[in-house]
This record gives C-alpha cells, structure tokens and sequence, in this order.
C-alpha cells in the first residue's frame, strides 16, 4: 500500500469517479467523506467506508436493464424467454468503483438441471436433451443478437464463460453470463430463491461450473441488516485497503465479503457519525484470524460451497490484508489523539479510541450551512 496519504486519496478518488455522473465531475463538487474531516488517514478510512455516489450506481443498473431488454426482445425472436439475474458487488452495493462492471446472469429456459432429493416439494419433466448444449445455444444466439443490437459497440465473444460488451455508447461494461438454472436439494425442500444455484459452461473446455450468487447476496444482506450495514462498510473498506496495497494479496471480491460476514457482528455494527467503529471491528477480526490459522482456514464461504482460504496464497493474502488494515487503525488513531500524546498505543487502546471517536457529520447531512 503507499504509506503517503495523499497517494491513497488520490487514488480513492480516482476509483470512486465516474465520467457518466455530471453531478459528480461537476467542478467543486466534493463527497461526504471528504468535507468530514482535514486529517488524511481518517478521510481516507471514511471515504474507504463510503458506498460510491447512489446515481453511479443507478447507472450501472441502467446498462444492466438496457441489454437485457434488447436480449430478451431478440430472443424472443428465436423461442427463447430466458431469466435475468445481476450478480456480484453491484447489486449488493459493496462495489468500490463509480464506474463499476455489471454481470448479468442469462437463465436458459428451457432446460435446468436438478440434484438429487427425497422430499422435493417440486416436480420435473424430463429433458432429452443435453444441457451444456443448450447453454452454448443460447450463447450463440446472444452473441447474434448482440451484435445485430449493439452494432456500434464492442461485443467481445472471446471471455470463456460470457460475452463482454463495452464502448459505443455503453456507460459501463457488461458481462452478459449465459447459465442454467441447479435446482438444489435445499431449494427443492425449502422453495426458497436464494437457495437456487446456476451453472455456467466454459465454452473452450465445456466444463459445467456450479454456482450460487443468490445465496451469497442473501447471506451478506442478512449480514448487513445485522451490523446497521457496517458489514458493507467493512468489505468496502477491505477492498479499497487491498487495491491500494504494495503487497500483492491473492483474495478475490469474494473471499473479502466472505471474510468480513464472518466477523462478530457487534465489531463492526455502525452507528452514526462511528464510522470509525467498523475500521476497528475489521482490525480486530482479521488480527484475530492472522492468529488462528486453523479457526481462519476452516471458515466457509457464505453459499458453504468451500474454503474461503482453500489456497496457500489466500492465506499469505489474509496476512497482508490484516497488516494493512492495522496500518490504517493505527494512522487514524494517531489522528485522533493528537502530536503531543506520546504513550506508544497497544492495539486494544488504538480500538477504544477509534470506537469512542465520532467523526461530525457533513453539514449538508445535518441540515447546517456552510
């Protein structure tokens, strides 16, 4: 990570800007994080913190919605009625970027497979024939539609398991991921959509990749409504630290949301004007996972499909991620105390005073004026 502040803030803004949002690149115009506090480190945590401007996001769902409507009216030109799903940061709003990517699941609809189970509440047809075909049919077709739709934009056929489509006139990248529905037992039994999953073909070795993007956005959002969102606040603000790191730290979005939604929930539980309360949460947590490497290596991803650390790099990565976040901890609450407070802090007193700190609101936010 660079340890100059000035670096990090740049780069922070640099990530959160978006060319689409006037508002945003309107000169002048500055973020909530940024009129909080003079201190660098604790803007850059707060700011680490924040979720990207709400229209940046809106946007990203608008791209999102425009090809899937010019998909669905193309495909229904051939006898195809697919779903549409978003998955990944955007739709749980853990994104870190104004102009963030957007996947979009493409569900065949004609076909899905089911696992085994004794006490289905559902019941079934039988298909004749072979579902990873079916997929790359749909592909196929998507990409014939896409590009007669799309003329004047990038549809790039060559990803293995989607079709990325940018440029002329997109305003953010959008991955259109072709799938089928899995039927899980706990689906079956339960009937509950977050319990679906989806599998995705790769086209150049037709390997059949399960998935369940439903069940980890609904872990997290659970999460979140348990924390007054500090969840959120929490894998932002680790995914930021890890953008911004010198080190190399081999953990996905993923595996970070999957970390922080094992943290206690009364670590990082927001309250107004606390934000710094979160920083000191993640600290916590993730020190406590660099060490107990057995507790750390055994925590399954929310969807309880694997280890989130099931390689030795994700391991090294926690270690470093953890590293950076203390670095933070204690930049901001060097902050905080002030140059003429001398005792070296342990970390149990750096985490009491970043819990016992409030950082003042934006005056916009509490109704004053500047």
């Amino acid at each position: 990570m660079p340890r100059d502040f000035d670096e990090r803030l740049s780069r922070l803004r640099s990530r959160r800007m978006d060319d689409n949002n006037t508002v945003l690149m309107s000169a002048g115009h500055g973020e909530a994080y940024e009129k909080r506090t003079a201190n660098k480190a604790t803007k850059y945590a707060l700011g680490s913190m924040q979720e990207v401007d709400p229209r940046s996001t809106q946007i990203s769902h608008e791209e999102a919605e425009k090809v899937e409507r010019n998909l669905s009216e193309g495909l229904r030109d051939e006898h195809l009625y697919p779903e549409f799903k978003l998955q990944g940061s955007v739709p749980l709003n853990v994104h870190i970027r104004g102009a963030s990517d957007v996947d979009l699941l493409v569900m065949e609809g004609r076909c899905l497979r089911v696992s085994p189970c004794v006490s289905s509440l559902k019941s079934y047809v039988d298909f004749s024939g072979n579902v990873k075909d079916t997929v790359l049919d749909l592909r196929r077709k998507s990409e014939i539609v896409l590009d007669r739709r799309f003329w004047g934009a990038t549809v790039d056929k060559t990803p293995a398991k989607s079709i990325a489509l940018s440029d002329g006139g997109f305003r953010r990248k959008v991955d259109v991921v072709p799938a089928n529905w899995l039927d899980s037992a706990d689906y079956q039994r339960s009937l509950d959509e977050a319990s679906r999953g989806v599998e995705i073909v790769n086209k150049y070795t037709l390997e059949h990749i399960e998935n369940y993007p439903f069940r980890y956005i609904a872990e997290i959002e659970a999460k979140a409504g348990l924390t007054n969102d500090g969840a959120r606040m929490g894998i932002r603000l680790a995914k930021n630290l890890k953008n911004d790191s010198d080190a190399d730290i081999e953990l996905s979005s993923y595996d970070i949301g999957s970390l922080i939604y094992h943290c206690p929930s009364h670590y990082i539980t927001h309250q107004v004007a606390r934000d710094l309360m979160v920083l000191s949460g993640v600290e916590r947590w993730l020190d406590e996972l660099s060490k107990d490497r057995s507790t750390a290596i055994a925590l399954m991803t929310p969807d309880k499909t694997r280890r989130i650390l099931d390689e030795d790099a994700k391991w090294t990565g926690l270690l470093r991620l953890a590293s950076d976040v203390t670095d933070l901890a204690k930049a901001v609450e060097k902050e905080l105390v002030g140059p003429y407070y001398f005792d070296h802090s342990d970390r149990e007193t750096i985490r009491k005073h970043l819990n016992e700190n409030a950082i003042p609101l934006a005056p916009e936010f509490v109704g004053s004026r500047f």
